[in-house]
Parts: C-alpha cells; structure tokens; sequence
C-alpha cells in the first residue's frame, strides 16, 4: 500500500505530532509499505531518520503553521506518488486540511488524525456555536472518508467540527528503546519534558520545587526542551535561588532523552490545558520511572490514579508537592507504580498502534 503522511508539523518542529508521524511511518514501512512525509519547506537535514520526507513551498515563504502551503504544488506532489491512501495529521492546520480537499478531487480514500483539543474542548455552549461560525473548517474536516482521534477528549473535541464516526487510535512508542537495563531510585531525581510554553504548567513546576526543596534538599529537577520561555527560565530559577536544584536541557538528543529518562525517579506533567494525550506519558511509562500529572484532556485516560500513575487537580499545587515528595522518599512505591506503569505502556507499543490504523486503511 502507498502512504501519504500530510502535515505542518514535522522535523524541524519538535512536538507529539512529529513523534508520531515519524513513529508511524517507520513502523509502516517495516510493515511492507511506501510511504511519503508531505510537509512544508524548512531548513534541516532530515536525511538522519532515513524517511522520504517532501517539502513543498508555501505562499508567503515562510515556516509558520498558518503560511498557506502551494496548493499547485502540494497537488502535484500527490499526483506523482499516487498514494492509496492519504493520512492527514492535525485538524486546523493548512497542509492537513488541504491535503483532504486533493484527495477528494483526485478520488483518493483520506483518513484525518486529530491530535488537539482546545481549552474548554468539553464546554459545549462554546464550541458548538463557533464550530458553526468556522463552517469552512468544517468543509474542508468532512472531505476526510474517516477520521482517528488519539483519545477519547480529542473524539470528543473533533466532533463540534464533524457528523463523521471518529475512530480512537492512541500515539504509539517503541517501548523497547526507552526500557531500562535496571532501574535505580535515588530519591532526587525529577524530570519534565516538554515544550517551555505556559499551558505546560512549567511556571507552576518551578514554584512547586520551591516547597520540594525544603523539604529534600537533594531533590533536583531537570527540564528538557525548548519555547517561547527559554529566554526568561534560567532568570526564573535564579530568582527563586533553584540554582543548585534545576538543571535545563534545552533541545536534548533522543539518545539524550532516553537517558534522562532511564535515570528520573519521577516524571512531572504540570500542564494547564490542552493535554489531548501525553506522549511523554508513555515515554516516562516505558522508562519505568513513575509518573504526577495533572488530572485533565487525555491524561486521565493513560493514567489510572493510584495504579499507573498519581493524579492531582491542575490548580492543586500542595498536592502535586506532596505527591512527588511521597516517590522520592518511598522506593517501594515508586516501583510499585512503575511496574503496573510498565506493564500497561505494552499496550501502546507502536507495533499494535500500526496494526490498528492498518486494519483502518484496509477498510
């Protein structure tokens, strides 16, 4: 079968959108089929993943997500690879949306991936009215023949914008890269990962080790990535004297990552809003080192609280302390975690993720 993968969000963008369009593609491709990445122009070398990645121009030059993508362009690219099926990935961005108007016009089957949900994205009275007011969107949502959500919060999020029957399919991982040899627990060490931008909940992690620290001197937290807050976030560490306690990774290696991982005796997720899914969930899952998270979108679906993982309330910020304090001092609980963590993370193994949008494609 040939596959078109259609997106804004690929290399050089870092997110879980590009995780999972490589993730796929791979896993694809071992699977026997001809896949194609279509994303916009940017400046990268993208040879080092061994995919065949396509990169079309956009109207204004630019790498933005809203630049409108050359749609003469993009069609002729669609045409050349006679794809069996185009898998559109991300449901308000230009390439995606457009990518499902060629198919129709060229009788290609189109499956839509939507990956996002907004805050509020269960608040009916606000999202039924402006999911009529952006009618185009719409327009363009329904020329997908079918359409996968990552969770069950994103099915419910597409569906202000769709009459469709939406299929969850859930982000993979290849659990076996991130599995530790052996895992220690030192009582220190504590990991973020994720984008610096506010719905993160980044902010609220740095005030929380405030407290952390007064009460394990020795507790260190390490945060990996990169956004908008780099530039104010050592300033922010400085100014609440977490000098000796927060180390900063910025763009880390994925060799770099795993590491970190492998290494965390706990994983925090302090997001705000706007959490569809979560894959650093299962990234930290599949490290075995035991998760906190804030207990809203997706992640309530990944995480059982008390079981896989431990939950608190997003504005509950003692509670979030009082939770990574309890695994950094409880060794035996933290592997407690870990393991039922581990053993539920099989479950999104990329190799029966792909066997599922597989079956879809087939049908």
């Amino acid at each position: 079968m040939k596959v078109a993968l259609c997106s804004d969000y690929f290399y050089p963008k870092i997110g879980g959108i590009t995780i999972h369009i490589e993730g796929l593609a791979k896993c694809l491709e071992k699977r026997g089929h001809d896949v194609i990445i279509v994303t916009r122009k940017a400046k990268f070398d993208y040879s080092w993943h061994g995919l065949n990645v396509v990169r079309i121009g956009s109207l204004f030059k630019s790498s933005q997500t809203i630049d409108v993508p050359d749609t003469l362009e993009m069609e002729r690219v669609i045409r050349d690879f006679k794809p069996d099926i185009i898998h559109s990935h991300h449901a308000f961005s230009p390439i995606s949306l457009y990518s499902l108007y060629v198919g129709r016009k060229l009788g290609i089957k189109t499956v839509l991936t939507n990956h996002s949900i907004q805050f509020f994205y269960d608040f009916d009275i606000l999202w039924k009215p402006s999911s009529i007011l952006l009618f185009p969107i719409r327009q363009l949502i329904n020329n997908a023949d079918h359409i996968i959500a990552v969770s069950h919060a994103a099915a419910q999020f597409i569906r202000y914008f769709t009459s469709k029957d939406v299929t969850v399919i859930p982000n993979g991982i290849n659990v076996g890269e991130f599995m530790p040899e052996a895992k220690e627990f030192d009582g220190k060490s504590i990991l973020f990962v994720g984008r610096f931008v506010y719905r993160k909940g980044l902010h609220r992690l740095l005030l929380i080790m405030e407290h952390v620290v007064k009460e394990n001197r020795d507790a260190n937290l390490t945060v990996a990535g990169s956004g908008y807050l780099s530039p104010i976030l050592k300033t922010a560490i400085k100014t609440l004297n977490l000098d000796k306690n927060i180390t900063v990774k910025v763009k880390p290696t994925k060799s770099e990552l795993i590491k970190l991982y492998q290494k965390a005796n706990v994983f925090v997720m302090p997001s705000v809003y706007g959490e569809s899914f979560g894959i650093v969930l299962l990234e930290a899952m599949a490290s075995k080192t035991p998760v906190v998270a804030t207990e809203q979108g997706g992640i309530r679906e990944i995480i059982s609280d008390g079981e896989t993982g431990l939950l608190v309330k997003k504005e509950d910020a003692d509670k979030m302390c009082e939770k990574i304090l309890m695994l950094l001092k409880d060794r035996d609980y933290c592997k407690q975690i870990s393991e039922k963590a581990f053993q539920k993370v099989k479950e999104y193994d990329w190799s029966m993720v792909a066997e599922k949008i597989e079956k879809l494609y087939e049908n």
